[in-house]
């Protein structure tokens, strides 16, 4: 009950930045419409062709997927763990009665919510009305889309988490973090389906864990995964999910001792 009350606060005060919100859909938008224009463009000098087993409409329909989640799974990363060990706040809460980890996920849920509602959503109602979307034909796969969203916006959080408790070991970890983050912009899918990458490159990218952020949930809103193959990546994404979470609680105990060590 604890971390719904948490989540839900943390939706709520998101409100207050309604023109932040606003002013993220609006760009969120015109780059969304660069890209798409970038596809149609490309699919021009091959008319009627699929590129990459995609067609101009599924390639559109990435594009504006991508743009609608990279609020929810925020894309340029968060520091505020971080901040909190750097400027000395989790010896405070530490001493409340919540799990330290759990408290910052449920602030991320309730995050999450948020954007989904005042920014995902209305972008892709805006793209609708501009293109000819391809949308999920059937109940099944729009639950196997908002699992596999879920599970991005958790592979990212505890990805993110894992980079911000550098700073236990680190004076200010945050150019560790951008470097970081700087694997998300690339393999996550959000500039390019990774089905446009070289087929040296794309192979791997779809086995690391930044695959699961914008690549793997466009890919089954598409209808691309399916059968067997929407089994696997859904599994990918879980497997990353506790790979992550399990590190992310190792490493926090470690810098526990050090924080300890340090008099803190």
């Amino acid at each position: 009950m604890l971390y719904l009350v948490l989540a839900a606060k943390s939706f709520r005060r998101m409100f207050a930045y309604r023109a932040a919100t606003l002013a993220g859909l609006v760009t969120n938008l015109f780059f969304g419409l660069l890209r798409a224009y970038v596809f149609v463009a490309l699919f021009a000098a091959t008319p009627g062709q699929p590129v990459a087993g995609y067609s101009l409409r599924q390639a559109i329909t990435y594009a504006g997927m991508a743009q609608a989640m990279i609020g929810p799974i925020r894309m340029w990363g968060a520091y505020e763990v971080m901040d909190s060990i750097r400027s000395g706040q989790i010896a405070m809460d530490l001493c409340k009665p919540f799990d330290y980890l759990g408290f910052w996920l449920a602030r991320d849920l309730g995050r999450a919510a948020w954007e989904i509602v005042a920014r995902g959503l209305p972008l892709l109602l805006l793209y609708g009305w501009l293109f000819d979307l391809v949308l999920p034909e059937t109940a099944g796969r729009w639950l196997a889309f908002g699992a596999a969203l879920i599970l991005a916006i958790l592979v990212s959080f505890h990805w993110q988490l894992l980079v911000n408790l550098a700073a236990f070991w680190m004076v200010d970890a945050t150019g560790l973090a951008r470097i970081a983050f700087l694997g998300v912009l690339l393999f996550t899918g959000i500039v390019m389906p990774l089905a446009f990458f070289p087929d040296w490159l794309a192979g791997p990218a779809r086995w690391l864990p930044f695959a699961a952020y914008v690549n793997t949930p466009a890919e089954v809103f598409l209808g691309l995964r399916v059968g067997s193959g929407l089994w696997l990546a859904l599994g990918q994404q879980l497997a990353w999910l506790l790979i992550l979470a399990l590190v992310g609680r190792l490493v926090f105990r470690r810098g526990l001792q050090r924080l300890t060590a340090q008099g803190g």
